[in-house]
């Protein structure tokens, strides 16, 4: 009985290793994997001109290029109706990793048709503005429309019609500016200065954590109520200047240090030393974020 007891095992213990051993070699787990920067791509039997556009755009800048607002459009299948269904994904400005915050603002685009004026705005940004921003600096991706349409709430239908918008990971860029009549020289700086001016903060804001020496300045301020700082309302712009701070867009607290950020970023590529001298001169701790706002972004690779 004893000897029966042991065949048995060892036969038990054969079947277990042989289908082990099957399993590995018959159904091996792949893993099911798609790139997302595959998405920010044309599809690669895509030979358009268009997508080959986009492609040169890539291998000379590393950064992405789209001409419209949906990144991906997946089906799905069918529903119980037989009705097709998709996975639609679309650059959302109003999204950040991380948010918790409920945002009012929305966009919607229209966009460049004639390939004609895709190529006249990639050759803008290729010469005016990408020189710009190198390094951790460049964008994730541009999006290069006609015209943005922002609207601040969807109550009030007041709607804007910004130059550039920007997020973690694109940059909308509206062309109809440029794409109206011919500009000169003068005209094309200035509009690629309001392209930067619109987008600086965020790409600060994206690599927030090379800016430590910055936000010490103010790091006792930052989203404080001001009645724990001994103000009983928003402190006048002179007290502001003294502590640190451009303006405040609340009426209870001090900025947030992404408010903060993007203020100076922006004061940073807009002021020459001199102006700054001239305008924040009595106000040592704003000259000083200046200066250390300038530093980092150059170290991130912005060129002025």
């Amino acid at each position: 009985m004893k000897t029966r007891y042991l065949i048995l095992s060892s036969l038990v213990a054969c079947g277990i290793v042989a289908a082990l051993s099957s399993c590995s070699k018959e159904d091996e787990l792949k893993p099911d994997y798609k790139n997302p920067s595959d998405n920010f791509m044309p599809a690669a039997d895509d030979q358009s001109a268009e997508a080959q556009l986009r492609r040169q755009f890539f291998s000379e800048t590393g950064s992405y290029l789209l001409f419209n607002d949906t990144i991906q459009h997946e089906f799905l299948g069918t529903d119980i109706n037989g009705e097709p269904r998709y996975f639609t994904e679309t650059v959302d400005l109003t999204y950040a990793v991380g948010q918790s915050a409920s945002v009012t603002m929305s966009y919607t685009y229209t966009y460049l048709q004639e390939l004609e004026q895709k190529q006249k705005m990639t050759e803008f940004l290729l010469e005016y503005v990408q020189p710009h921003l190198t390094k951790s600096l460049k964008p994730y991706s541009w999006f290069v429309c006609n015209v943005i349409n922002s609207y601040k709430d969807s109550y009030s239908g007041t709607v804007s019609h910004p130059y550039a918008a920007s997020n973690q990971r694109c940059v909308v860029v509206a062309g109809n500016f440029l794409i109206q009549r011919e500009r000169t020289e003068q005209q094309k700086q200035q509009y690629a200065q309001r392209i930067l001016n619109a987008i600086v903060g965020q790409l600060a804001s994206n690599q927030s954590s090379a800016f430590g020496e910055f936000y010490q300045y103010s790091a006792d301020y930052y989203g404080t109520e001001y009645r724990a700082m001994g103000y009983s309302s928003t402190p006048p712009t002179a007290v502001l200047y003294q502590l640190g701070f451009l303006s405040s867009t609340s009426i209870s607290s001090f900025p947030s240090m992404t408010t903060d950020l993007s203020s100076f970023a922006l004061l940073a590529i807009q002021y020459t030393d001199e102006q700054l001298a001239k305008t924040y001169g009595s106000y040592p701790i704003i000259l000083q974020k200046a200066r250390a706002v300038r530093k980092i972004l150059i170290s991130l690779g912005y060129v002025f």
